[in-house]
């Protein structure tokens, strides 16, 4: 986003003061609200010189433009910024084994909020996404990821299979999560600097991307499911991933 924009929900501006409060610009309370959370907001950003202001429901939701459930607070934030590819590959320390996701055009700002929010959870290092065909960082996505967008660096790139050949170079093993895969998440081991692709919603990883991966994986099904949504497939390999590493 190139501009600023409001995010809304508690947990969502909590976790924003807690790791990014030179993000916001002020927040707004409606009318009346006072708890054990609104009391924590009001000091953390009285602590960063974070005006807080009051106002009612039809101003809040005039500002918003959006009848959301907004749980009594927005915060004017300022544009999400981008993280560079270049600038990151630079920083990053190939012993270190990082992780980074790989989103093949995910279309939701939900599954995007929840991705961003497994991911950081799992210790992922970045994610990147493609500038096409691809949900931003919205208010939405705030408050599905519940603030925690901005932790880890979001790569916004133009061509995700240039990008996939770049990360190659750099000494990333690329894994894809499909339908029949050569092994399951369980079954393969992770010990090298890794990216994963994760598909889109309905059509999965697109066959051209999935030419570009190293390995196709997939994740055991029973009961004729056939597929998973795609922030649950991220957040299980993901925290296979942690497991292995961690165990």
């Amino acid at each position: 986003m190139t501009h600023d924009f409001y995010i809304y929900g508690r947990n969502a501006i909590l976790e924003q003061l807690q790791n990014n409060p030179k993000n916001l610009k002020r927040i707004i309370i409606k009318d009346g609200l006072k708890d054990r959370a609104f009391e924590e907001i009001r000091k953390l950003a009285q602590a960063n010189r974070i005006p807080v202001e009051s106002a009612d429901e039809k101003t809040i939701v005039k500002l918003l433009k959006d009848e959301v459930s907004h749980q009594g607070i927005i915060a004017l934030s300022k544009p999400f910024n981008y993280t560079n590819f270049d600038e990151w590959t630079a920083t990053i320390n190939e012993a270190a084994l990082p992780t980074v996701l790989i989103l093949d055009h995910i279309q939701d700002v939900s599954n995007l909020g929840a991705i961003i929010r497994s991911a950081t959870a799992a210790g992922v290092d970045a994610i990147i996404v493609a500038e096409l065909n691809q949900a931003p960082v919205t208010s939405a996505v705030y408050k599905t990821s519940a603030g925690t967008v901005g932790i880890i660096p979001v790569i916004q790139v133009g061509n995700l299979n240039q990008i996939i050949e770049k990360l190659k170079k750099k000494g990333f093993w690329v894994v894809g999560l499909g339908m029949g895969g050569e092994t399951d998440v369980w079954g393969y081991k992770f010990d090298t600097p890794t990216a994963i692709v994760i598909g889109g919603e309905g059509d999965g990883m697109r066959e051209k991307t999935g030419e570009h991966c190293d390995v196709i994986l997939s994740i055991p099904m029973q009961n004729g499911v056939e597929s998973l949504n795609a922030s649950v497939t991220s957040a299980i390999v993901c925290y296979e991933i942690m497991r292995q590493r961690k165990g």
